[in-house]
């Protein structure tokens, strides 16, 4: 090896590192990422796809509002936009969060208006390879059942992956007056 030419030294070098590298992983070895945010109500841990999931706030201060649903909490001025916020628990199950002051907000799209919807806690993110997927879908309360299509399984953790949009779909959740 000549070291007082740079450029012969840059090809050896490079010529040395080819011959020791792996290589990348073909493109049959790719697989895609799903990637989602869990979250539980009452005793179910669930996932929703981080797509459906605007951004996750602590509880606002909020406004009760009179003649509605007993799920829907209220409204609150987020950064000067009204927020309705809704307990999730007790929309799906009919159960109140009993400490609501310690849950957390996740804000989906609904009609083109954020919409805050309370959930006892929030996990983070989590990754999934799309071969993880599974038609298995863990024990969850009847009320979250319809919201449910599939899950994600891997050998640790196993989640069922709930669908926003197909809630908001329901009639009930359109019907928040009484």
């Amino acid at each position: 090896m000549n070291i007082e030419n740079p450029f012969e030294f840059l090809l050896d070098l490079e010529k040395r590192t080819i011959a020791a590298s792996t290589g990348l992983p073909s493109v049959e070895q790719i697989e895609k990422e799903w990637v989602g945010v869990g979250f539980r109500i009452g005793d179910s841990r669930l996932i929703a796809a981080m797509s459906d999931v605007k951004e996750i706030l602590d509880l606002p201060a909020f406004t009760q509002v009179p003649g509605v649903k007993s799920w829907i909490v209220g409204v609150a001025n987020v950064r000067g936009s009204l927020l309705p916020i809704m307990d999730l628990k007790t929309y799906l199950l009919g159960e109140d969060i009993k400490q609501r002051n310690k849950g957390r907000v996740i804000v989906i799209d609904y009609k083109g208006f954020n919409t805050g919807l309370v959930v006892e806690e929030v996990y983070g993110m989590r990754h999934f390879r799309e071969g993880e997927l599974s038609k298995d879908i863990p024990e969850v309360p009847e009320g979250i059942t319809p919201f449910i299509e599939h899950a994600f399984k891997s050998e640790e953790e196993h989640w069922p992956v709930f669908d926003f949009n197909q809630m908001t779909e329901d009639e009930r959740f359109a019907h928040a007056a009484l």
